[in-house]
């Protein structure tokens, strides 16, 4: 995989809202217990991190579809020449998720349908959008569902995803199941598949399994209501409203947490949420606080901005949705990455 993949944004083919529901989505058999789908979507970190948070889902595995077993080993499939592309094997409940439903996901949020042949700047034949279908039954929700999503221009551009008869899934090596998990701190999942499942949680909250509105350190991420919002708003100097829900900008070297050097917690000036620890702050010489990872990458939300005639990546609270600042990939070892933060949007919690 490539180091970092890029962010799809508004015109790039990305979803513009959160997308209908299939209009055809049978519903199981009486006695349906479990059912099984293999999805791919490029890498299977990230595609993996996000359908095993749903409700319904009973089990995710990584692997390999496309091509013979022989060849189903990481390091050849990333030679792009075996056939096979990532792909993840979803086991799940339908009576509690359709496979319709976990298409919804998929295109929605795990990755982008209508780039050919790559997911940002994983680039291959190995990265190629595939639905492989166990049954008839599958190929016709999935082509249909495409033709759906397409006839209403949900997307900037056609789905490429391609729909074929499963043949095989041939389950990836130990290191790469779970791996988003076990490894939130390495820069691609922070950078990659952290936000997706932010965004998940933010756009389906309701499909989550229990417990999935908690990030791996333990914090609510249930997105605040309206009015909670207004409420912790009130609080607010006028300073701070502009930065934190005007996506404002504080001057630079003027900041009153620029030289705060203490031991602890740095937070949503907002709402509170962890965001960073003090001893991932660096001095970067830009005028704002800056940090080389985040406190849990399920934390933040990124997004494309193209404000001010650039494109960056702006940084905002996975709980409130208050803008912070922007990230960079300039950063110092050992994530390559450099979170430039408003000081007016952050508190300090003293270890």
């Amino acid at each position: 995989m490539s180091e970092y993949c890029e962010l799809p944004g508004p015109g790039s083919g990305s979803a513009i809202h959160v997308l209908p529901d299939p209009q055809f989505d049978p519903a199981p058999p009486a006695d349906a217990r479990e059912q099984r789908a293999v999805l791919a979507g490029g890498c299977f970190w990230c595609v993996e991190a996000v359908l095993r948070e749903l409700d319904g889902v009973l089990a995710v595995t990584s692997g390999y579809s496309g091509g013979d077993a022989g060849s189903a080993s990481y390091e050849r499939v990333c030679s792009g020449g075996t056939g096979h592309a990532e792909a993840v094997e979803v086991r799940f409940d339908p009576r509690r998720i359709r496979f319709g439903q976990l298409l919804k996901v998929f295109f929605g949020v795990a990755h982008d349908p209508t780039q050919i042949d790559r997911q940002g700047n994983d680039r291959g034949r190995q990265y190629r959008s595939v639905i492989f279908c166990v049954d008839a039954q599958q190929a016709e929700v999935a082509r249909r569902y495409i033709a759906q999503l397409d006839q209403a221009r949900v997307f900037a551009a056609p789905i490429a995803t391609l729909v074929e008869a499963l043949q095989a899934f041939h389950r990836a090596e130990d290191e790469h199941q779970n791996y988003a998990a076990r490894h939130p701190d390495q820069p691609y999942i922070a950078a990659v598949a952290a936000p997706k499942v932010a965004k998940l949680r933010r756009q389906f909250a309701d499909w989550l399994a229990p417990g999935r509105a908690q990030s791996a350190s333990g914090h609510d991420l249930a997105p605040l209501t309206p009015a909670q919002r207004e409420q912790l708003a009130a609080r607010l100097t006028p300073e701070e409203r502009h930065v934190l829900l005007d996506h404002g900008t504080e001057p630079p070297f003027c900041g009153g947490l620029l030289h705060e050097h203490g031991a602890g917690v740095f937070a949503c000036r907002l709402c509170a949420l962890p965001l960073f620890v003090s001893t991932a702050k660096f001095e970067s010489g830009s005028g704002w606080p800056s940090f080389t990872k985040p406190f849990d990458p399920a934390h933040l939300r990124q997004i494309e901005d193209h404000s001010h005639g650039m494109i960056r990546t702006e940084v905002r609270c996975a709980r409130c949705d208050s803008h912070l600042g922007h990230v960079f990939a300039d950063g110092p070892p050992p994530t390559g990455l450099r979170y430039c933060m408003n000081s007016l949007a952050l508190g300090f919690q003293p270890a």
